[in-house]
């Protein structure tokens, strides 16, 4: 490297500074191999910083403080935290950091404490809030060295941080061919910028001889001094540092010593520095190497069996070595030399070392976690107390949604090994943590080794159901049904009979498993009477029933409902998205849109309170759904972009958030926008879905191969998608309503006789089930194929059907569709009406062209329809209109981005767009511009 590279990787850290100023955040990764130079350049960055009036908050990994959660997120925060009134660090502690706080010690973990996502959102917002006080550098050294709970943040943070006043830099070195790199897995899916640091040029090697040697350095030793350090300042500092000692000096034929301090000697280089200190300074130096961060002179001293002032002196002796720096705790002067250290130390006695610092440390009555690192590296040796401390430690972690470290203190603790009587719990608490980590086998594996050792039969209950929900989210649903099964027999013979909640997850197993809803229903049937909806297990049970009710259409709508609003009604469990996600569905097939809605809502403003991004994204789809049913088209259209911008790319929430967004678009009047998305997210083609997605999926795509003229191509997704649900038993019109466009795509083809059989059969079974939505989509449909006198009463049946209905836009469908049929028998008068209604019904909808198709038949019909509205509030996008409405109710911005779970930029974006179309300046105005438009609590970040 020569200074003019330097120079140039230094101004664009100033171009990123100015960007960060502006509000244009960047992460940016600085990488280069041991004492290459990247403490400096952080050094220089963070001077930079300061000289733009960007903050600097650091931290620096390290190979023991890797196993302590959020060590490096404490070093950037908490001294700045802690440096605050109290009345500033409750506000920057307030809101969705609340969930963050008990990281920092600031808050006692709440009932909700320990969600994964929850803590990094907290931190995420932890840090908007400090840089909304001025911009941030936030640098990590030895980011090779981070601990895993911090990563996750780091890995939060730089995707979200091109739209904060932030940049984020990260130094590391490169990875290890064939090994994982965990700044690389952090980073997966950013592009940063990246500086890699090369070597010294011979140019800038001879400079810093001549500066530390000699002005009078001879060329060729200079030169031998760059081949012999490959250019590594730390080493060249080293090499130079032992030269000076030896007197060497710096001339040509002095140049053959250098060979001898090439970067492969160096931990011999550091050892024969400090032995010619003396034994006690090596000893002490060793226990530095132990000790790590926990290296305060006492300690140092005590472990090296030292009196207090022989170490102060020997510490001093080191640090004019240049090994260690003055202050405390006690640091190398260099990873590098702790490494060398830390190496000469033979393994075993190592161990021993660490077990004693563990001691000494519990002896200072530090928090268990701080023990961590010390007795992960401790020999195994059957003592209770390294069980202990690291069971204690284990459940802290969990509180804090570090799993991470709780997973590691467990699989220590049984390699101990712990007492007979512990390791099934031990074992149980293992599959848990790693569960929430997504590293099923292994959490699986962990929960079947607990189930052998458990003989209680309610211990083995809990763990079977443990281990089966593990399996059902993972797609094992058969393997998760056998368990389940399993623990229905054994449990049979029991006072009582089977446990409430066996036969629930039994249940819920099948329905996992695409089993005919019919047979699972059964065993529930049989306890119905029982269920009262006052415990989690009830409500489970009477979703269960409800939804399997709706899926398969063979009980009442008024059966469906009374199930599904018993099961709503009481408080919602820890982790209600199951239940939300069946109950809600019920109520949406049986036409009881606002309590389904009311309950989604519910569950939505659980995931905001738990941070969780994932519940957020999947309820948002089943939002979608309904409010589309609804015929609340701007909410559906909204709902939707929020779970597609927040669903991972690989899970299968992505494929479901585009279906429903499909859905919206189409009956929004934007095709090319619905074929737009199935395009990007790569659902234009053949893929495997489970049939709970395929059939989201096959009818949004059938529906808009209808609305392109492709009516063959529909039936491709339309007619496979079908056989599948009616061979699950899910044959409800009001589950997916697939039969009616395949009608439709069969008479445009011609075919009268299969649309008719078709359409037949879907008028059947919803008039069977009683739910007039579906009635009126069959009767329309019905219609359509009918024609004539027989058609328009069939249309009237569907008029007179949804009157008061809250299926806003199916309703606004079967008015435009029979005064079009009015009008084309010549009564021009009599359709007025009808189309009016319509007219107004489609545009409350939001359903543009509908509303377009009943403005020209009005005319048709001789009316004046009124001019479609393109400014105003008409103007708005779903994205606008919601924050609009939530910055009108008083919200701050900062309020309504947590809540959505976008940037405070997006937020400000959408409201700048909405002042903008309504000609406003004030939130005053807003309140007064959109108080009568209605409010869609869904969102798009874009």
């Amino acid at each position: 490297m020569t200074l003019m590279e330097r120079e140039r990787e230094l101004r664009r850290i100033d171009e990123l500074l100015a960007h960060a100023r502006a509000g244009e955040g960047a992460t940016l990764l600085i990488e280069g191999t041991a004492g290459i130079g990247k403490t400096a350049l952080l050094a220089a960055a963070a001077d930079r910083a300061a000289r733009q009036g960007v903050t600097s908050l650091n931290a620096r990994g390290g190979e023991l403080e890797r196993d302590l959660a959020f060590a490096v997120v404490r070093q950037l925060f908490e001294a700045r935290l802690r440096s605050e009134s109290a009345d500033v660090r409750d506000e920057l502690l307030s809101g969705a950091v609340e969930l963050a706080a008990p990281v920092f010690g600031m808050a006692p973990p709440g009932p909700d404490a320990g969600a994964v996502g929850a803590v990094v959102h907290g931190l995420y917002w932890l840090c908007s809030n400090l840089a909304d006080r001025g911009p941030l550098l936030l640098a990590i050294d030895d980011a090779h060295w981070c601990d895993d709970a911090s990563l996750r943040f780091v890995s939060h943070l730089a995707r979200r941080v091109p739209e904060l006043p932030v940049l984020l830099v990260l130094a590391a070195r490169p990875a290890l061919p064939g090994r994982a790199d965990p700044v690389d897995r952090a980073l997966s899916g950013v592009v940063p910028e990246t500086v890699r640091l090369g070597p010294l040029s011979e140019q800038a090697v001879g400079a810093l001889v001549r500066q530390d040697l000699s002005a009078d350095a001879e060329d060729e030793f200079c030169r031998a001094c760059a081949r012999a350090t490959a250019g590594n300042p730390f080493l060249l500092n080293e090499a130079l540092i032992g030269l000076r000692a030896d007197g060497v000096q710096p001339v040509a034929a002095e140049a053959h010593r250098i060979d001898a301090l090439r970067p492969e000697t160096l931990t011999r280089a550091v050892l024969t520095r400090l032995a010619r200190l003396g034994p006690d300074a090596v000893r002490l130096a060793r226990c530095v190497a132990v000790l790590g961060p926990a290296a305060e002179l006492r300690r140092v001293a005590a472990l090296a069996g030292l009196g207090l002032e022989q170490a102060a002196d020997l510490v001093d002796a080191l640090a004019h070595d240049g090994l260690v720096t003055a202050g405390s705790p006690v640091e190398f002067a260099h990873p590098l030399v702790r490494g060398a250290v830390y190496g000469d130390t033979a393994e075993a006695l190592r161990a021993v070392a660490h077990k004693q610092v563990a001691r000494l440390l519990e002896a200072d009555a530090v928090p268990s976690e701080q023990l961590v690192p010390h007795l992960l590296a401790a020999a195994p040796d059957r003592d209770p107390w390294v069980v202990g401390e690291l069971r204690v430690a284990a459940a802290d972690a969990l509180t804090r949604g570090a799993p991470e470290l709780a997973a590691a203190c467990l699989e220590r603790a049984l390699e101990e090994p712990p007492e007979a009587g512990l390791r099934a719990e031990l074992l149980t608490g293992l599959g848990a943590a790693l569960g929430m980590l997504n590293r099923t086998v292994e959490a699986a594996d962990a929960l079947r080794a607990a189930l052998d050792l458990t003989s209680d039969l309610d211990r083995r209950i809990q763990i079977t159901m443990d281990l089966g929900r593990l399996m059902v989210m993972t797609g094992q649903g058969h393997q998760a049904l056998e368990l389940f099964e399993g623990a229905r027999r054994s449990s049979a013979a029991r006072p009582g009979g089977v446990p409430r909640r066996i036969l629930v997850n039994v249940a819920w197993g099948r329905l996992t498993a695409m089993e005919p809803p019919a047979d699972w229903m059964r065993q529930l049937d049989a306890v119905a009477p029982q269920l009262g909806g006052d415990n989690d297990d009830d409500r489970m049970a009477l979703s269960l029933l409800a939804f399997g009710g709706a899926a398969t259409g063979d009980r009442s709508s008024a059966e469906v409902a009374r199930l599904a609003a018993l099961a709503g009604a009481g408080p919602l469990p820890p982790e209600p998205w199951i239940l939300v996600n069946l109950a809600s569905a019920a109520l949406a097939i049986t036409d009881h849109l606002p309590p389904a809605l009311d309950l989604l809502d519910r569950g939505l403003e659980i995931a905001r309170r738990l941070g969780d991004i994932t519940s957020f994204a999947y309820l948002s789809v089943l939002r979608s759904h309904t409010a589309h049913y609804a015929g609340r088209l701007m909410e559906a259209e909204a709902d939707a972009w929020a779970a597609l911008s927040l669903a991972k790319a690989e899970s299968q929430d992505a494929p479901l958030a585009a279906a429903v967004l499909v859905d919206a678009l189409i009956d929004r009047g934007d095709l090319p926008g619905a074929q737009r998305i199935l395009t990007e997210q790569g659902i234009d083609g053949d893929q495997p879905l489970s049939m709970l997605i395929a059939h989201f999926v096959h009818t949004a795509r059938g529906r808009l191969r209808l609305g392109q003229n492709r009516p063959r191509d529909a039936l491709a997704d339309l007619l496979p998608c079908g056989e599948g649900l009616v061979a699950a038993g899910c044959v409800n019109p009001g589950f997916a309503a697939w039969r009616c466009p395949a009608a439709l795509a069969h008479l445009a083809l011609g075919d009268t006789s299969a649309a008719q059989k078709l359409v037949d059969e879907e008028l059947a079974l919803a008039r069977t089930f009683g739910a007039p939505r579906a009635i009126s989509a069959a009767l329309r449909t019905a219609a359509q194929i009918e024609g004539g006198r027989a058609g328009i009463e069939l249309l009237r049946e569907a008029v007179t059907l949804l009157g008061g209905s809250p299926a806003q836009l199916e309703r606004a469908q079967a008015l435009v569709d029979y005064g079009s049929a009015v009008r084309r028998t010549g009564r021009r008068a009599d359709a007025q009406e009808p189309l009016r209604q319509g007219l107004d019904l489609a545009t409350r909808c939001g359903a543009r062209a509908l509303a377009q198709r009943a403005s020209d038949e009005l005319v048709a019909a001789g009316a004046r329809p009124r001019r479609s509205v393109l400014s105003g509030p008409a103007a708005l996008t779903a994205s606008e209109l919601r924050v609009a409405h939530m910055a009108a109710a008083g919200k701050t911005n900062r309020e309504i981005a947590q809540a959505l779970f976008v940037a405070r930029r997006t937020v400000e974006v959408h409201l700048t767009s909405t002042y903008r179309k309504l000609g406003i300046t004030s939130r005053q105005a807003l309140r007064e511009a959109i108080d009568h438009v209605t409010e869609p609590p869904a969102d798009t970040p874009g």
